[in-house]
């Protein structure tokens, strides 16, 4: 085989229902010159024997056995790797065909430290598949060319946006002693290793093209663990060693909190109610310790955490109401799928972009009725992929008394304001400004609460 210019690193264990479409995603890219390095971590289900078949048709896979660690198998792909380049795709996720040969030619054109693409949030009802993009960087004016950081936390302040969906120079990982965290079994090992990545690259691209298809609908993902609270805390504390021992701390040592209330907020948004209250009140105990010891800034903490920073100071009491605000639309969007939708003939919403594309799948799936409607004189021209636009006057005229869905991250409030003024009771309207919750929370999980 020619130089190796990609090595792709898939850590597994037990995985069955899943590895053979994401190996064989890796096989089929258009960029030959890779190596597959699939490192098992003990599987028991039958996994390893699919790899080693697979293996026996492609000399480009060599399987590599490890504990049972993300972090230890991570490492030890690291370290046998051949590429130019490193590539991560986890076990029960896939690739499209022209990810690494794209991403390669201008990462080596550029000799990049770190590109980045969009990528899908993917998952399967009965035999459908969905996918939904989102973006590697929503700054548009950075994407498609070449981003200097200069020493600066421009990209940590872009958070953890998928570590997986491009491409690492093998050099800068090595030369900077990034890995991933060698503590037990698979979850967040990955914080440490994205932190680190995003704090050291000065050579940086986002694509806006997405490729990586990462899935959702996993019932084994570590992302479902009721224990991850005291896993999180402890890749933090793993990470926090990390910047004290190379002298980072003092300049770093503000976005890392940043960081550690984005993960902490986005856990607590995905636990069921009757789970919240005790992992918030472990948050709050480790934190507030923490904030004692380290006397962080809150004044130079990310803005979007920076309330929860400042009630974290003040009291348990504030904290609280603090980092559970944000979640009610969510939840109470969630009551209203489990306990009104299957009673309700017809729905609009209200916003026709990418959040309304979501609802309109959703809803079709559920066999409803969906009007659209939206400000925009140029989707009401054009429509929504089939769907006529409505102007807003036009329909709550004709239905003051539907179900109102806001679609919207950034302009839900002003839009209940409008809706409220035109006549529609605030009991009717509902809003969904959270996409990964939607998509996990509700659309994945539709088939166990809407009658089929």
């Amino acid at each position: 085989m020619n130089e190796v210019k990609v090595s792709v690193i898939i850590y597994v264990k037990n995985t069955i229902d899943y590895i053979e479409e994401c190996i064989r995603s890796v096989m089929n890219q258009t960029l030959q010159e890779i190596e597959i390095l699939i490192i098992d971590g003990g599987s028991t289900d039958g996994t390893l024997e699919v790899i080693r078949e697979m293996g026996q048709t492609d000399s480009r896979i060599r399987i590599l056995h490890a504990s049972a660690s993300v972090g230890v198998q991570f490492n030890l792909g690291l370290k046998e790797a051949k590429g130019r380049y490193i590539g991560i795709c986890e076990a029960d996720d896939y690739i499209l065909p022209e990810m690494y040969e794209k991403q390669y030619r201008i990462a080596d054109k550029y000799r990049l430290d770190v590109i980045r693409a969009g990528y899908y949030q993917v998952f399967h009802i009965g035999n459908k598949e969905y996918r939904f993009p989102l973006k590697s960087c929503y700054q548009g004016e950075l994407t498609e060319k070449v981003v200097i950081s200069d020493k600066n936390t421009f990209f940590l302040e872009q958070g953890v946006n998928g570590f997986w969906n491009g491409l690492y120079r093998k050099q800068f990982l090595l030369d900077n002693h990034i890995r991933m965290n060698e503590t037990k079994g698979a979850a967040y090992q990955d914080v440490s290793f994205s932190f680190l990545s995003q704090m050291y690259a000065r050579k940086i691209w986002f694509m806006r093209e997405a490729f990586y298809c990462y899935r959702i609908d996993n019932p084994n993902a570590s992302v479902n663990s009721l224990h991850g609270i005291e896993l999180h805390m402890k890749e933090y504390e793993e990470l926090m060693g990390c910047l004290k021992k190379t002298n980072q701390w003092k300049k770093y040592k503000n976005m890392f909190f940043s960081w550690e209330l984005i993960s902490c907020r986005w856990f607590l948004g995905e636990l069921p109610d009757d789970h919240k209250m005790d992992n918030a009140k472990k948050i709050y105990r480790f934190l507030k310790v923490q904030r004692e010891e380290e006397k962080y800034e809150e004044k130079n903490v990310m803005e979007t955490v920076r309330k929860i920073a400042e009630a974290l100071r003040n009291s348990e009491a504030e904290f609280m109401q603090c980092i559970f605000s944000g979640t009610e639309n969510s939840r109470a969007l969630l009551k209203f799928v489990r306990n009104s939708l299957e009673h309700t003939e017809r729905v609009v919403v209200f916003g026709a972009g990418h959040m309304g594309d979501i609802l309109k799948q959703f809803f079709e799936m559920c066999n409803k009725e969906v009007l659209f409607m939206d400000n925009s004189t140029l989707l009401q021209m054009d429509g929504l992929t089939g769907n006529k636009v409505y102007k807003p006057e036009e329909i709550t005229l004709r239905y003051p008394h539907e179900e109102y869905i806001i679609a919207s991250i950034s302009h839900a409030i002003e839009m209940k304001k409008q809706l409220l003024s035109l006549g529609i009771q605030e009991e009717h309207i509902l809003i969904c400004d959270n996409e990964e919750f939607f998509l996990r929370n509700i659309f994945v999980k539709a088939g166990q609460y809407i009658e089929k």
